[in-house]
């Protein structure tokens, strides 16, 4: 590796996957200045094990590059990349999706099989089928399969394992066909998906979000996708995730359910949400379409701020 070049550190939200290489690297460049970069944007480092890893070594300096805000330390110096490739992305959406058909209640629309995202489509799979969009666009065959994460799954909700064997038979589950749904997930372009379209149906997305644990905050597609096509959206992601998107100016749904879940991550705050789709599913059509059309400056605000990159970039760590 040349001088300067920065290491790529990959992982997801709890686990490294090239431990070995990092520390082969450390070892070789001890007492020099180092450059470290995250991938994917932001994994909180402290639960990755970087820091307890680092404090092995001597360096003269190391840098780290990543995109979340809330990472900092007072040894190593921090760079933050406040851009967010998927908020500054401009997809060109029809307005004619900007409506809601009545036909469905829920959208799951997934493709890496996280433990939330399996609980959420098959906890939908099982009691709301009817009442759902559930595209989950992972297969089962013996190479995915061991990326499912089961183990986990079973720590947020012992009886979600049940209602994912229900559903794994049936995976992948496709509420719309596409020839290449892997290319179109190289560079996610909402415009280029068509399964976009299935948010004219849905009254609202119930979104996993990458980054789940400990204190990380980005926001990737996930959240920007259904801003875009103007629907209500609840979030599974890390501790007052929702907060920091009110700092950046955006606008979510106290108003019309109870959002007290963001007060809290993993077991909880999946326990909460499964509580709000029950008390949404249970909603005259009637009912929702009031609370629809009541949340349309809501809808309007964040679509046109997406659309103006006139929210704030900057946020401000809340202390517990």
């Amino acid at each position: 590796m040349e001088k300067n070049q920065k290491f790529i550190i990959a992982g997801t939200n709890d686990k490294l996957w090239n431990v070995q290489e990092l520390t082969t690297y450390l070892v070789s460049n001890q007492h020099r200045r180092i450059s470290l970069k995250i991938n994917p944007e932001a994994i909180p480092l402290g639960i990755l094990g970087i820091y307890q890893l680092l404090d092995n070594f001597e360096f003269e300096q190391v840098d780290i590059y990543t995109e979340n805000q809330l990472e900092s330390h007072d040894k190593y110096n921090i760079i933050v990349d406040t851009t967010n490739r998927w908020l500054v992305h401009q997809p060109d959406i029809p307005k004619s999706l900007h409506r809601w058909t009545e036909d469905k209640i829920f959208l799951a629309f997934y493709h890496r099989p996280t433990a939330s995202r399996l609980g959420f489509a098959a906890y939908l799979f099982t009691h709301y089928q009817d009442q759902s969009h559930i595209h989950f666009s992972y297969g089962t065959d013996i190479d995915r399969l061991q990326l499912y994460e089961f183990d986990k799954l079973a720590t947020l909700r012992m009886e979600s394992i049940g209602e994912t064997a229900t559903m794994l038979p049936y995976m992948p589950l496709l509420a719309y066909q596409h020839p290449d749904v892997d290319e179109i997930m190289k560079w996610y372009d909402y415009s280029r998906d068509p399964g976009i379209s299935m948010y004219q149906d849905i009254f609202a997305d119930i979104v996993s979000e990458a980054h789940v644990t400990g204190k990380t905050f980005y926001p990737t597609e996930k959240t920007a996708r259904p801003m875009w096509l103007k629907k209500p959206f609840i979030m599974f992601a890390s501790k007052d995730y929702l907060w920091y998107l009110q700092q950046m100016g955006f606008k979510t749904f106290n108003d019309f359910w109870s959002e007290d879940y963001d007060g809290y991550e993993g077991k909880d705050r999946y326990i909460k949400i499964l509580a709000v789709i029950d008390n949404l599913s249970k909603h005259s059509t009637q009912k929702l379409k009031e609370m629809y059309w009541d949340m349309q400056y809501i809808l309007d605000h964040n679509y046109t701020l997406l659309k103006t990159q006139n929210y704030n970039k900057n946020i401000t760590l809340l202390e517990d």
